[in-house]
Parts: C-alpha cells; structure tokens; sequence
C-alpha cells in the first residue's frame, strides 16, 4: 500500500523538511536486458546509436577517382584507427555492464535515499522518536508564542521579574524497553537469528548481532540526563527561588531554606513512585538540584538532610497521581482506547516500502510492518543504551517521520482524546496542584488522589517554594489533555500536519512541565506560565487564560481554569461504568 506520507512535511513544530530525495549509490533500476536495443547514460547519451555512428560508413557523393598523394595514406589509416578503437572499446564495456546489470545479485541493496545516520538536509532522527526520543527543547516556539518568550534572563521577562513558585512534573529518562516492548524486539531478534540464508553484504554485521538490551531500568544516559536536569533547575529557577546569589551561595545549602522573615522552612518534599526507574530519576535529580557533587566543604551530602522523598506505590487499585491508570480499571481496557488500532493502522502505511526493502535484504526473515517498526525501536534504545545503533541507518527521514506520528497514535488513542479514559487520569494531579495554588490540603477521596499523602503536610506540604513529581510519558499526556489544550484529532491513515501533537515534544524522555508563578512589577497580580521541555504552552483556550505571546495567565484566572478542567471529568463514570459517548464501543 502506498504511504501518504509524501508531502512535504509541514515545519510548524518540526524543525527541517523532508528531503526530496537523492539518488543512493545501492538503488536499483530495472535491470537492463543485453538484448535491448537502445541503451542511454545518465546524462541522456544513447550508446549504442553513438557506437553504430561511429562506426557506419559516413554517406559518399558519386566515386571519383584521383590520385592520392604519397605519404597521405598512413595518415589515414591512424585517422581511422583513432575512431575505430574507442567505438570498439565503448561496444565492449556496454555489453559487459548489460550482462553484469541483467543478472543482479541478492546483495544489490534496495536501500532508498536518503537512508543513513545522517542526512543532506540535515534531520535529525532523534527528534522524530516519539516518547524514546532523548530529551531536547530546540526548535520553534508553539504557535501564538513569542520566539523569544522564556528566553533571557533566567527565562524571565526582564531582571525585575522573580519566581514566587514552581511545579514540577518530570518523566524518567532513557530507560531499557519495558517488558512488552522487549517481547516484541524478541520477536525481531529470533526471526533474524532463524535465517536460512545469508543476509545481504550491506547488512553482514546482522548475523553476529545479538539483543542484549535489559528491561524496565534506567540507563546510565538516562541517569545522566536526570542529573542535569535536576542542576539546571537549581541554575535557571532555585538560584532566584532561594535568593541564593544574594547570600552567597553558588550550590544549594539548608540555610537558604528559610521563609522571608527567616524561619526555618520544613525540609523540601519530593514526590516518586516505588517503580526503579521513576524512583531512581527522581534520585539522580536530586542529586543535581541540590548540588551533592558540588564539592563544597560545608554542604551536606546525606540525601536525608537535603531532602524529603516521598515514594508512592505503583499497583493495581492503588490511588496514585503519578501512576493513575491503575486507579481506573477501564484504562486497561481496549474497550475504552484506540492506540494500539491506530497506530497498528497507520504502521502498515508509512512501512510498506521499508518492509520489502529489508526483507530482500534479511532473505527468509519474512519480516512484517510491525517488525520493521521494532527494528526502529531497537535503534532508538540501543542508542539510548550503547550510544548508537545500526539498526538507525536503515530508514528515510520520511519512514523516521512516520514512527514519530505511530507514536503520537498510541500515545494519542491511550492517554488523550483519542481514549475515553484520557483527561481522566490526568484530572487528579491538577486537582493536587490547585490545592497547592490555594494553600488547602487534600481530604476527601476523588479520581487518583491518594488523600493519606496528601492529607499530611508532612507528605503534602502547601507552601514550598518548588515541586518535583516524577512521573511516565503518558500521566503527562492526560495532565495536558485534562487541562484543555487543544489537541485535535489524529487520522490513522493519513500523517495529519502541522499538529500539535507531536509526541517528541511532549514527552521526550526526560520531559519537564513547568508549571510557574511570576511576579513582575508590570502585573498587579501574579502570573502563571507553562513550560513544556523549554517552550511556552499557549494558554489561550485554557478557562478564560487570555491570549498572550507571552503564555501569561493571571493566577485567579489560572486557579478558575482548573477548577473547570477538574469539574468537566466525570471520574467515576469514565473509570469504572460505561464512558458517555462510548455505549457502543467494541
């Protein structure tokens, strides 16, 4: 089936386009024939008429006899020497490439431009991962935002500017597949060690290659990426939430955490779940933020005086926030989600060349869409695992483009509007903000809030000057779906562009939503921005948040707007009855 992934691709939230195309030096024609009658060159020169040219007698007037000078025939007969042999040369290499041509072998690649790590118009791969793409905030601003909005001093509008407070919600970072991931690049890997045949020459190094990744854990890229991540929150905001400049401190130091009439704060809160890979992010940015390499003399660096970690346990009918599909049955149900039809739908499309392509060149693996699509995932883990992978050289930026938009499907028809239970696992970490917003704890029971942590301010506390939640991919898809922004409709058989739903955006590994408050003298009140991976979320169209370049909404407005988002959720209809809208859903 042919793809309709075409066109070109519309750079509204991508940055480059596709390339047209060039010419790859393993492409295949059709095989010429030995017998065909006319041969042309690339630049269009027909062969065999030039060599029969050059050879056919060249038409002659009437005969006339004369006499030849002496010493004019040698000459004569170079002449026709030097015409004669190149035509004959030509003949003979024409012929010789027509035989070679006409029998092609198994190891003449079908491999398409531009395929390879790296690509004429510049593309980047790693930014068109979906979710397993490592985390990077380049590239335009959303539309309605000022390029420069966020940008500056410390992000902020101008150096009168001060961060009164900021929430963080972050996803882990690179990790190994998980375990259903993981079955399905087994699949791959026993299909290719099954072979019969040799793999063709270009891709040899297959039949020593061996899947070698682990499951489920952090990588060691991935503990990287948390660390800085964590540094550069102290660097860009905690710096100006703690004053620490104006006391002398470069790192952070438990003096700093005081009120401003300078009693002590109680130690800073942070918020994981007790999966390894979300707790152990949760650690390493830690680890960042509060300078525990630092090396100063006089910072602590037991985690235990730095700060407090609170860890929620991820489990079937367990409220958590962080976790909250297994709060809501119906979030395991097909039922009630489309992303695996979706995306399964459109992988059959944008795959269908690359899928005969490789299996000429994996004769008998007899591969399928879905395992093309699997040796797409093996290069994005492999690269998260070991750094690089083969397995990326083998696609066009127009295939790496369409896995960018099979991630969106899924991520899409399972977390967001494409399910029925989308903005429903993302209303309880709202609620939790808007009561930290209000200064209120939580008591009462309602979607996935757990209210034994969050009825304590020793687990909840409602003053901080930051959060930091560590949570997955898709809790942070149904948070931004639950608050309104508008994400549209994906179709399955066509890539839908430009949208807004552009799943390396959202939730790259490593994400960051910052939710902050601002207090700027221009403003009587202060203001709440977003900032999803370094970029200002528009907020127009979220309550009654005004339009703004600058993503500005005033607090008042802010609170109102969850309140809205909160109250339009009808949790326990949606997780544990029959979703409104969805009575005929199979």
């Amino acid at each position: 089936m042919a793809s309709n992934t075409n066109a070109a691709y519309d750079p509204l939230l991508h940055d480059g386009r596709p390339a047209q195309g060039r010419p790859s030096l393993d492409t295949q024609s059709p095989a010429p024939s030995t017998r065909t009658t006319s041969t042309t060159t690339d630049a269009g020169v027909d062969l065999e008429a030039a060599a029969a040219e050059t050879l056919a007698p060249a038409e002659t007037a009437p005969t006339r006899f004369r006499r030849v000078r002496a010493g004019t025939e040698p000459a004569l007969k170079k002449l026709i020497i030097l015409l004669v042999v190149p035509a004959v040369v030509l003949l003979i290499l024409f012929f010789f490439i027509s035989s070679i041509s006409s029998n092609p072998s198994r190891d003449s690649s079908p491999i398409v431009a531009p395929t390879g790590i790296s690509y004429a118009s510049g593309f980047n791969m790693k930014q068109s991962w979906a979710s397993l793409s490592p985390y990077y905030d380049s590239g335009k601003q959303w539309a309605g935002i000022a390029e420069n909005s966020g940008k500056g001093y410390y992000g902020l509008p101008d150096d009168q500017c001060r961060f009164k407070q900021v929430h963080v919600l972050h996803r882990h970072a690179e990790r190994y597949p998980t375990g259903g991931a993981l079955d399905k690049l087994t699949v791959l890997a026993n299909k290719i060690s099954a072979m019969t045949e040799k793999p063709a020459q270009e891709l040899s190094w297959i039949s020593t290659w061996n899947l070698t990744l682990g499951s489920e854990l952090l990588v060691a890229s991935g503990v990287a990426t948390e660390f800085t991540s964590g540094s550069m929150f102290w660097e860009t905001h905690g710096r100006l939430l703690y004053n620490a400049t104006e006391k002398g401190q470069m790192f952070w130091h438990p003096s700093l955490n005081v009120y401003p009439n300078g009693s002590a704060r109680h130690i800073p809160v942070l918020r994981t779940t007790d999966q390894s890979r979300i707790h152990t992010s949760a650690r390493a940015w830690a680890a960042g933020f509060f300078g525990i390499y630092s090396g100063e003399d006089n910072s602590p660096v037991d985690n235990d005086e730095l700060y407090k970690l609170v860890v929620m346990q991820e489990a079937q009918g367990i409220n958590n926030t962080l976790a909250s599909y297994y709060s809501c049955p119906n979030s395991n149900s097909k039922k009630y989600t489309t992303g695996s039809r979706l995306y399964h739908q459109w992988v059959d499309i944008y795959l269908a060349d690359a899928t005969a392509r490789l299996n000429k060149l994996l004769p008998t693996a007899n591969l399928t869409s879905l395992d093309c699509y699997s040796v797409q995932a093996t290069c994005a883990y492999e690269t998260a695992a070991y750094g690089y992978s083969r397995f990326c050289e083998l696609f066009t930026e127009k295939e790496w483009y369409g896995y960018e938009y099979a991630g969106a499907l899924e991520f899409w028809g399972d977390a967001s509007l494409g399910a029925a239970v989308g903005p429903a696992e993302g209303v309880g970490w709202l609620m939790e903000v808007l009561g930290r917003l209000e200064k209120r704890l939580l008591t009462e029971p309602y979607a996935s809030i757990n209210v034994t942590i969050t009825g304590n301010e020793e687990t909840f506390p409602v003053d901080q000057p930051f959060y930091l939640d560590m949570t997955h991919d898709s809790v942070i898809i149904s948070i931004l779906t639950a608050l309104g922004l508008p994400f549209g409709t994906l179709p399955p058989d066509t890539m839908l562009q430009p949208r807004l739903f552009v799943s390396s955006r959202l939730t790259p590994f490593g994400a960051r939503l910052y939710v902050e408050l601002i207090d700027c003298p221009e403003f009587a009140e202060t203001q709440v921005r977003l900032k999803l991976n370094g970029r200002v979320l528009p907020l127009s169209g979220v309550g009654d948040c005004p339009t703004s370049e600058t993503g500005f909404c005033p607090e008042s407005i802010f609170i109102e707007a969850l309140r809205t988002a909160t109250s339009k959720v009808d949790y326990d209809n949606v997780c544990f009855g029959i979703p409104e809208g969805w009575e005929d859903a199979d």
